[in-house]
């Protein structure tokens, strides 16, 4: 439309000087009002009424308004669009002849235009003569002549169609993306309800899917002035003949008498004027129909209404359809999703019931390391220590493995040391590779960062599993791991680890099955060396999951070399990274008031250990229904809050502290300590606002920090 606006704008101005000009001839000529001798005015009329008749033939509804709001002239476009003649149209204001009331303040004010003098393009909704409502695209400008506004213009162009075809495509995409997004499919008829009520009054219609096995129709959607059905039989309905017609029809009063005099249907319920109906066709298939119903207007549907209708019902049937196939889906995995679940909770019981032990454990271990032990005994400890932590890495092995199926596992981004890291897993496996008379070394190659950020839990895991790998099937010759830097980049390195062994070696048509969970090179692997089966499936997990790739090169009897590349953050020099094990400085919880809910007392005496170390004045509560109760009475910086405790477990304790009306109470800084972290424990952590946790067995150092961050 815009294409004609000057051509428009450039015949008014031509339309308005001609007028001004045949003017000036009549009073330069002295001429009286009969126009005698005018021929220079009789030549301007011709020209004005070709300009006029050019106007009159172009394909916009044109309306031109004086500079008082009046209309002075429209087009023939306009009174076919509008249906007003130029004598209804003439000197009204073009507002109030064609603006739905309720839009009032959708008015193109004349003044605005005038004073902004600028165009004012919209698309809007106007009425015609009889009161229809079209949908129209607007331009309303300024006419001027010499820098002065002599008119206003309104260029209006019929969008019906266009708006039409667009709200389709918006109903057909609704529909479709709540067929896909909503979780039942008594969910998916509200939005088709509501989509097709912007295009159809949908007061009386409903959507009836056919079971031909029973010859029965069911209404998900039943929606009428005058009756309700949920289920009927088919038999003569007009619905079942709609289906054994196979095609769209449209029926008026006297269609729907006759039908039911010849015996062709049988009418049930209230009789109406009119009846549209469209089969719901999926996959060649009819499924049901849906269809509208009017009980006034025999008028009130027509042959573009089913057209349109039989078009979006193709889309509404496929939507149905597949939410049907969808839930079907669903519905056959609940008995899989409860095993699934009766698995995690399972996991989740051992996980509680190992690690309590294994915390006492290496809890006590931490406790002896930090006493400054003899020199025999730091041997014996070491050993003992490390014993606990390969039970340890077993049991996080099948946590972890769940934790990742089920998308919850993190990781940290923390500075550490690199060389400090390879140096604890050279000590902690030198006394194996050395019980069994392996060559044991940390070969490293290139200009490696030392203060690097990544997660050294993670690394350590990966590494582990790799090593204990090696060890397990290594019975002589050496085990090394190969440390290089590929890249450096910014303040980032990409780093390769290869743990390469000389053990039994894997067969090459084994290498695509042994990262897969629960799977080993044979049977009789299991049987000789051991082992879950998890290790290698986690490894490729937290490789990938950190954007890489891990590798191996292996042949039988030749040995194995695992290799994966990570990428780090660069520490900038002379910031503090990892600290030293024993003998570190624990600094910052002095004279802090921390209230500890452990039911065990053996986990209760390693944490007040360590606690009382860190001069933290400790109260003891063996469950939360006495750690509330505490709670009234004194005030704390912060709790240590087991989760499972009899009485009162912690998950209640902690949701009672937050629905306190005592800010004192309800504020107060909550880090869980747990044993079993899975998936439903996270959730529960995040529903409950809980500030941190503290997994057992806890390393002091993680204690030590995670109560230093979010103390009070």
């Amino acid at each position: 439309m815009t294409d004609f606006k000057e051509t428009y704008e450039e015949l008014l101005r031509e339309n308005f000087r001609l007028k001004n000009e045949n003017s000036e001839l009549k009073t330069k000529a002295g001429l009286n009002s009969d126009g005698k001798n005018n021929s220079g005015g009789v030549k301007v009329s011709r020209e004005k009424a070709f300009l006029e008749h050019l106007i009159d033939s172009i394909p916009e509804a044109i309306a031109i308004i004086d500079r008082e709001g009046k209309i002075i002239m429209i087009n023939r476009e306009f009174t076919d669009l509008f249906g007003y003649t130029s004598e209804e149209a003439l000197n009204r204001e073009i507002d109030m002849l064609i603006l739905p009331e309720e839009l009032s303040e959708d008015s193109v004010n004349h003044n605005i235009i005038a004073a902004e003098k600028h165009k004012i393009t919209r698309q809007t909704v106007r009425c015609d003569k009889d009161g229809k409502r079209i949908n129209v695209s607007l331009i309303a400008t300024n006419v001027l002549i010499d820098g002065e506004i002599v008119a206003s213009l309104g260029i209006y162009r019929d969008v019906s169609t266009e708006k039409k075809n667009q709200t389709i495509q918006e109903i057909l995409y609704n529909i479709s993306t709540a067929a896909l997004n909503q979780v039942d499919i008594k969910d998916i008829y509200p939005t088709i309800v509501h989509e097709l009520s912007k295009i159809w009054d949908t007061s009386n219609f409903f959507i009836a899917l056919y079971d031909n096995k029973n010859d029965t129709l069911s209404m998900p959607f039943f929606s009428d002035e005058k009756d309700q059905f949920e289920k009927v039989p088919a038999r003569k309905t007009i619905t079942k003949w709609a289906i054994n017609l196979k095609k769209s029809i449209l029926l008026k009063v006297n269609d729907l008498r006759c039908l039911e005099n010849s015996g062709d249907i049988t009418l049930v319920g209230a009789p109406c004027k009119v009846w549209m109906g469209v089969p719901l066709k999926a996959d060649k298939e009819i499924i049901g129909v849906m269809a509208f119903q009017d009980y006034h207007d025999e008028d009130k549907f027509t042959q573009d209404d089913v057209n349109v209708l039989e078009f979006i019902a193709n889309q509404i049937a496929i939507a149905i359809q597949r939410r049907i196939m969808i839930d079907n889906v669903i519905t056959a995995s609940h008995r899989a999703e409860e095993a699934a679940r009766s698995k995690q909770q399972f996991m989740s019981t051992m996980s509680h019931e190992i690690r309590t032990p294994l915390n006492e454990v290496i809890g006590i271990t931490n406790l002896l390391l930090q006493g400054n032990p003899r020199e025999d005994q730091m041997d014996y400890i070491k050993t003992l220590r490390f014993s606990g932590n390969h039970l340890l890495t077993l049991v996080n092995d099948v946590l972890d493995f769940n934790k990742m199926e089920s998308g919850k596992i993190e990781f940290e981004k923390t500075p550490f040391s690199l060389n400090d890291f390879l140096r604890d897993i050279q000590r902690t496996y030198s006394y194996r590779t050395k019980s069994k008379n392996l060559e044991f070394e940390i070969i490293r190659k290139g200009d490696l960062p030392d203060s690097v950020i990544g997660d050294p839990i993670r690394l350590n895991q990966i590494l582990s599993n790799l090593l204990s790998n090696a060890l397990k099937f290594t019975q002589r010759g050496s085990i090394n791991i190969i440390v290089k830097e590929m890249q450096r980049k910014d303040h980032e390195a990409r780093i390769e680890f290869t743990v390469a062994d000389s053990g039994i070696g894997i067969p090459a048509e084994k290498h695509g099955y042994i990262f897969e969970s629960f799977t080993q090179a044979s049977p009789d692997t299991t049987r000789q060396y051991g082992g879950t089966g998890l290790g290698l499936a986690i490894c490729k997990k937290l490789v990938e999951l950190q954007g890489g790739i891990i590798k191996v090169e292996s042949e039988p009897g030749k040995g194995s070399a695992f290799s994966f590349a990570l990428s780090f953050g660069i520490q900038e020099t002379g910031e503090s990274v990892e600290r030293s094990e024993i003998n570190e400085s624990y600094n910052g919880l002095e004279g802090k008031r921390i209230l500890v809910a452990e039911d065990n007392k053996i986990n209760f005496f390693v944490a007040n250990k360590f606690l009382v170390g860190w001069g933290v004045k400790v109260t003891h509560a063996e469950n939360g229904r006495i750690a509330l109760d505490i709670l009234e009475k004194d005030d704390f910086d912060l709790i240590l809050m087991d989760l499972h405790m009899p009485v009162m477990d912690g998950v209640e304790a902690t949701r009672v502290i937050r629905n306190s009306d005592d800010p004192r109470i309800k504020d107060i800084p909550v880090v869980a300590l747990t044993a079993a972290i899975m998936s439903e424990n996270h959730d529960k952590i995040e529903n409950l606002s809980i500030n941190d946790y503290v997994l057992k067995p806890f390393k002091p150092r993680d204690l030590f920090d995670k109560i230093l961050k979010n103390i009070r």
